[in-house]
């Protein structure tokens, strides 16, 4: 089940990164915790998908045929694509922040810092393990499902299998080209009518879970037809619901684990907003190895993950 968790709540679930429960989008559930921030720079998952790219004037849109291909193909990377993936380790840090109404001069919104968490994730034989090992720059042992706050789940693997899914019935429209850290991307735009939806949106502390209806832009690699990223915003949200606003963006790229490069979960974005504050989580995925019997992770608080 893709469900998303209210504001600041445990950090993002790779397995749904990787592609989880063939039904299941994000969950958000939620825990009220102080303050959140947005990096420079950064293309964000904005409360609506990023701005349409232009599409370029000597590359014409692929007839119809080959919309309906790249699709077909895109839809069996999705549910094929964890079936390949061996058992790794790797480093996820995740960003937490939360704006306030007041914008500063030029009209942006004040990010202020929450946190910063840094978990180590093994991923064997299809299933995750966390292990909180520090709390902004102090080491923890905290349990990873005590952590509090903004989270989601199930966003990499459950998000594009529920999208591609058939019983998802998602409307799928060619929209243009874009280039993505230097490959050629299709652009589609998607759909899916809240009957079809799998979406969920949890708030726990009220005992509320609500189903929404959601859209947002696939970007698909032009030769090997791999998704590299996934732009999602929940629609229909009633006014009273306690959370609004929920969009996410996963980015996903090419990473060497022993001597085979696999595509996975590079950053994640989810926004959201409780009342008047607006909440973010930025999430890194680097160290990536593969996981042995005897794989140990050494980790030290040195500098940020690099962003590709």
């Amino acid at each position: 089940m893709r469900r998303h968790r209210s504001p600041l709540a445990v950090p993002i679930s790779i397995v749904g990164l990787l592609a989880v429960a063939a039904a299941g989008i994000a969950q958000i559930h939620t825990g009220r915790t102080p303050l959140d921030q947005e990096p420079a720079g950064q293309t964000p998952a904005d409360q609506t998908p990023p701005a349409r790219p232009t599409a370029p004037t000597d590359r014409p849109a692929p007839d119809a045929a080959e919309q309906k291909k790249i699709l077909a193909d895109a839809t069996d990377y999705a549910f094929n694509h964890e079936r390949n993936l061996p058992n790794f380790l790797c480093i996820q840090t995740t960003r937490r922040f939360q704006a306030y109404p007041a914008r500063d001069f030029q009209g942006r919104d004040e990010w202020r810092p929450i946190d910063i968490i840094v978990e180590r994730l093994a991923y064997f034989e299809h299933h995750e393990d966390y292990k909180v090992l520090e709390i902004n720059g102090i080491s923890s042992s905290i349990d990873h499902e005590k952590l509090g706050g903004a989270s989601s789940s199930g966003e990499f693997g459950s998000v594009m299998k529920g999208i591609f899914a058939p019983e998802t019935a998602t409307d799928f429209n060619w929209q243009t080209w874009f280039t993505l850290r230097g490959r050629k991307m299709h652009v589609y735009a998607y759909r899916v009518a809240v009957d079809k939806s799998d979406y969920h949106v949890m708030v726990r502390e009220q005992s509320r879970d609500l189903v929404a209806a959601y859209h947002g832009l696939i970007f698909i690699d032009d030769r090997k037809h791999a998704i590299h990223r996934i732009t999602l915003h929940a629609d229909g949200i009633p006014p009273s619901f306690p959370i609004q606003d929920i969009s996410l963006m996963l980015d996903y790229d090419y990473t060497r684990i022993g001597d085979t490069d696999y595509l996975l979960p590079l950053t994640f974005e989810l926004r959201s907003r409780e009342g008047k504050f607006q909440v973010k989580n930025d999430v890194d995925y680097d160290q990536y190895r593969k996981f042995t019997a005897d794989s140990s992770v050494s980790f030290g608080a040195a500098d940020p993950p690099a962003k590709k």
